[in-house]
């Protein structure tokens, strides 16, 4: 396919690809060929091929070997425009000579950009396409989309080894976000996420594979596939938890994962931590169960802006309404996705802002039936305040640069209180929405029975954040609990798991004080040890050793929480503190890397869906799995996640600063 000749001395036929370079190609060593760009007999008029002046564009001389390069140098020479070029160019009779060009290298930005891009391999075959890069230099040999492909396969294999030798390297331990995808043709892919912070304590996550799995995706199915990769990756050992949505999938394929891990005994704690549900999932459940209830006033705004959206003459007659009810507003209009309530929270918050434009809209346009009345425009702006706070919630947790677990036990407690207050409202409407949202509250995020685990996890996170330490959780659990005993008891409670979690990474480990014993504790100990023929006699021997042991010594869980607590106002990057006092609590900063690590949810897997959907498409469907997988990990290695603020809430809008259209 490819020849193995100099690049200086190849001259491009862009319409052949990959042909054998005796056929297409002769050996051009003269310099002058720098600055003419080769045509072939096809593209000029007398049917031969010539060379042209890239400079003044009008002169072109026969490039047949037989001619020479005599009159290209001559030509030189004389062209205005070339001494114009070298004189801008500050060389002032120097030889003007191109960057060296690299066959290799410009593949690799090509399957680079179609990496990025979603370029379709057969872009490398695109007419216009190549006449602009043999353009530019007339030494480019374009390839075709076999060649394209093949490249990009060749970079995906060489990052991955690399990524696999990162992975292998980490310290800590690993966390796993996974969810499932259907493409455009109801294929069904998995994509594996891997978070962890790396040496320099950046948090870093990357996306590991993006397979297909045949149907049907029961948890069997699933946790098979994903023990075959954890494997392949060699990270099956130094997995920490893996956090799913709550298909009823997930939690069978998790229970299978946890049962495999702990039999070979690579999981903390039995697994007690190992499942994580996703909070922006378990967000979406809560507010879709309150927004039932006022269902029909959310599908009035709908329809509302559906109207309004669907004619151009309806668009300019709002903006009218617009105009007559003197709103200063210029923000859009939005159509939500009645999957995403954050989407459906947008729509009304809007529709709010125009609210007085839609009774408007209704006294000039009889066919215009759905606007509220009052009383729903009331309550509409009172669930909207109730769901402001979980809007702000949710894009603080579903950002691409996901939140550090620490932040997480803070605002599900907010929601808990806000609640709470709610369920007591004299507004029969917002007390109903507030129960439902509770009940739903309640069975993911706080469990009576005392096995909630799963916020035992962020109970750990935010101890370890030294602004709040366990002054915080005391003060949340007793807003919590109406008992003063029992609050005391779930503070005790936490301690007491998150020291035996401690000690999965610190056995034995005990730190003197720093402070020195007393001289006279010294001297009873001389003392003592000149009498030691007396003590086996003496019946409190083990309790006096026990007793001096544990008041001379501490863990470094207890040194840190006996430490002075940090300002809460104090702005703090927490991945940064805890390396900077690496040395001072050890094992425990091993610990808290690994909590710290925990995605709270499975965002790094929405964001490779969007990049997905584009690759795969109605129009581009029949990339094999393989391939598929292999342009998606490498963008994500390359460039990480890109922003999909607009698809989150994608729908449909109507700009109230669009001019008319001219007719």
């Amino acid at each position: 396919m490819e020849s193995n000749t100099d690049a200086s001395e190849v001259q491009v036929d862009t319409n052949v690809d990959d042909a054998p370079e005796s056929q297409h190609f002769s050996k051009r060593r003269s310099k002058v060929w720098i600055h003419f760009l080769s045509l072939n007999s096809t593209e000029t008029k007398d049917g031969k091929e010539r060379a042209l002046c890239k400079y003044c564009k009008t002169s072109s001389f026969i490039s047949n070997s037989s001619y020479g390069t005599s009159n290209m140098q001559k030509h030189l020479e004389k062209c205005k425009h070339y001494s114009a070029y070298k004189k801008s160019s500050g060389v002032d009779g120097e030889e003007v000579e191109d960057n060296v060009y690299d066959q290799k290298v410009y593949r690799e930005l090509v399957a680079t950009a179609i990496i990025k891009h979603g370029y379709a391999f057969s872009w490398v075959e695109h007419e216009g396409n190549r006449r602009i890069h043999a353009y530019l230099n007339n030494q480019v040999r374009t390839i075709c989309r076999n060649t394209a492909k093949a490249d990009c396969l060749k970079l995906h294999k060489s990052l991955k080894n690399k990524l696999k030798e990162t992975l292998h390297n980490v310290s800590g331990r690993i966390s796993l976000t996974c969810d499932m995808w259907t493409s455009c043709q109801t294929e069904g892919y998995l994509c594996l996420t891997a978070h962890y912070i790396d040496a320099n304590w950046k948090l870093s996550s990357r996306v590991l594979n993006f397979c297909h799995i045949d149907s049907p995706h029961t948890g069997s199915t699933m946790y098979t596939v994903l023990l075959d990769l954890l494997q392949d990756w060699g990270i099956d050992y130094k997995i920490f938890s893996i956090t799913l949505d709550n298909a009823s999938s997930n939690d069978k394929m998790q229970d299978y994962l946890k049962d495999t891990f702990n039999a070979r005994g690579a999981l903390l704690c039995g697994g007690a931590y190992f499942h994580v549900r996703c909070a922006a999932h378990v967000l979406n459940l809560i507010v879709k169960d309150g927004l039932k209830v006022i269902e029909h006033i959310v599908v009035k705004i709908r329809d509302c802006v559906k109207y309004i959206k669907w004619l151009e003459s309806r668009k300019n007659a709002f903006r009218q309404s617009v105009k007559l009810a003197k709103i200063q507003e210029t923000k859009a209009l939005w159509l939500d996705v009645p999957t995403r309530w954050n989407s459906t929270y947008m729509m009304l918050d809007r529709a709010i802002l125009y609210r007085e434009a839609f009774k408007q809209m209704a006294v000039v346009d009889s066919s215009f039936r759905h606007c509220p009345n009052t009383e729903e425009w009331e309550m509409l702006e009172k669930i909207r305040d109730i769901l402001e706070p979980f809007y702000d919630i949710t894009m603080m947790f579903s950002g691409s640069d996901y939140p550090t677990a620490n932040l997480y036990f803070g605002n599900v407690w907010r929601i808990l209180m806000l609640l709470r207050e709610l369920t007591k409202s004299n507004e029969a409407v917002l007390k109903k929405a507030a129960i439902e949202m509770k009940k739903k509250f309640d069975k993911y995020w706080f469990n009576s029975s005392g096995e909630d685990d799963y916020s035992m996890l962020f109970a750990f996170a935010v101890i370890l954040d030294p602004r709040y330490k366990l002054s915080f959780l005391k003060y949340c659990y007793e807003s919590i609990f109406e008992d003063e005993i029992e609050a005391t008891l779930k503070i005790s409670d936490v301690r007491f798991k998150l020291g035996m979690l401690f000690k999965e990474y610190a056995p034995e480990t005990r730190v003197p004080y720093e402070t020195s014993l007393t001289s006279g504790s010294n001297s009873n100990t001389m003392s003592t040890s000149s009498s030691d023929h007396k003590r086996k006699f003496d019946i409190f021997a083990d309790y006096d050793k026990r007793e001096a042991t544990s008041s001379c010594a501490k863990t470094q869980l207890d040194i840190y929480l006996d430490d002075p607590k940090m300002d809460r106002k104090v702005e703090l990057d927490i991945l940064n503190f805890w390396k900077e006092n690496e040395h001072r609590y050890g094992e425990l900063s091993r610990l808290a890397r690994d909590i710290l690590t925990v995605p709270l949810t499975t965002v790094a897997s929405e964001s490779t869906f969007s990049i997905g959907g584009r690759i795969l498409n109605k129009w581009r469907s029949s990339y094999i799995p393989e391939n598929v997988e292999a342009l998606i990990t490498t963008r994500s290695w390359l460039f990480g996640y890109e922003s999909t603020e607009d698809e989150e809430f994608v729908g449909s809008f109507v700009d109230l600063n669009e001019k008319k259209s001219n007719r």
